[in-house]
């Protein structure tokens, strides 16, 4: 055999295994680089890009140290911060296997998310979120330029972080309805366009002033008017609706309120919201009655709307029916 075809029979050999190693298979070896997701210093980053394989995108900028959703629409700070210590305190529990390599490669490619986190302008690191791992508590990920997805987990958390990467901008929106405190606020009233005769005005003073729908002065606990008005701090809203489009939203935001919640801040801001009642549908825990009967009214959930904002919002009794009071239930308070 001649010395020309042993060398093209070497290079043959040398590309069936390249292409093998590189391509059909998990790397068994590998650098410490290409499994090393996370981000020791979170506070450093001031900007993260996420988008999907099917077209969604969505930016989060820190400015100020206040985080903004396409550069205009207040965070979610909360969502924020777990996602920074998502990336603090992920590991990679372990490599994919040879069985699994092409599967996953194909739906990081279908479906996967991309991230980006930025630090100063420039770029800190990109990975690619997959899905949940079929035990449910690991997440197939993949650093950019790595030659394997990995999968990753976060030691002592039980679950699986895809949802933790959401690339609709409604998802990073902030839920916060009210956040003022007693002494900036001017008054509040209370409106139940079905009930007037429930209406009331709480006007803040060295004393709190409680007046009904016709402007009477009513006597109330002062202590009790002082904890209503304390009541308008880290108020949120439970999350955003996606089930109905904007024309069937703005449809039900004309219908009659249940109740209207205007609060007017000394400085002259207002913040109203407009509470509808909800209809019992598949979300919905309390079903019926006392006597077994269904219920046709969700008596845990509102739709809201707040002024100024577009989308509709779902307010839950537990958080907000300390400020969803009736004139007759405040004249009782003690």
């Amino acid at each position: 055999m001649n010395k020309r075809v042993i060398v093209l029979l070497v290079l043959l050999v040398l590309a069936i295994g390249f292409y093998y190693f590189y391509t059909r298979k998990p790397l068994r070896t590998f650098s410490t680089d290409y499994s090393d997701f996370s981000i020791t210093d979170t506070a450093s980053i001031e900007k993260i890009f996420l988008a999907s394989a099917r077209g969604k995108q969505v930016l989060l900028t820190r400015i100020n140290s206040k985080w903004l959703v396409n550069e205009k629409i207040p965070a979610d700070e909360r969502k924020v911060n777990l996602l920074l210590q998502t990336m603090h305190d992920i590991k990679m529990r372990n490599p994919i296997s040879e069985k699994e390599y092409n599967t996953v490669i194909k739906e990081l490619t279908a479906s996967g998310i991309k991230v980006e986190f930025y630090t100063k302008n420039k770029l800190l690191k990109t990975i690619y979120v997959g899905q949940e791992t079929n035990d449910k508590v690991g997440t197939y990920m993949m650093l950019d330029g790595a030659p394997t997805p990995f999968v990753t987990h976060i030691p002592g958390f039980v679950g699986y972080m895809t949802p933790r990467f959401p690339t609709e901008a409604i998802k990073w929106k902030s839920k916060l309805i009210f956040d003022v405190a007693i002494d900036e606020i001017k008054q509040v009233g209370v409106t139940f366009p079905q009930n007037p005769d429930e209406s009331f005005v709480i006007e803040n003073a060295a004393q709190p002033v409680l007046k009904n729908n016709s402007g009477i002065n009513v006597t109330a606990s002062n202590n009790y008017l002082k904890f209503y008005l304390s009541s308008f701090v880290q108020m949120y809203g439970e999350a955003y609706d996606d089930l109905y489009t904007k024309v069937q939203q703005d449809s039900i935001a004309k219908l009659p309120a249940y109740c209207v919640i205007d609060l007017q801040r000394k400085n002259g801001e207002q913040i109203a919201l407009s509470l509808h009642t909800k209809k019992i549908d598949q979300r919905t825990k309390e079903r019926y009655d006392e006597k077994g009967n269904e219920l046709e009214i969700d008596a845990e959930k509102y739709y809201g709307f707040v002024s100024g904002e577009p989308d509709m919002i779902y307010v839950q009794q537990y958080n907000f029916g300390r400020i969803i009071k009736r004139l007759s239930e405040i004249k009782l308070m003690r």
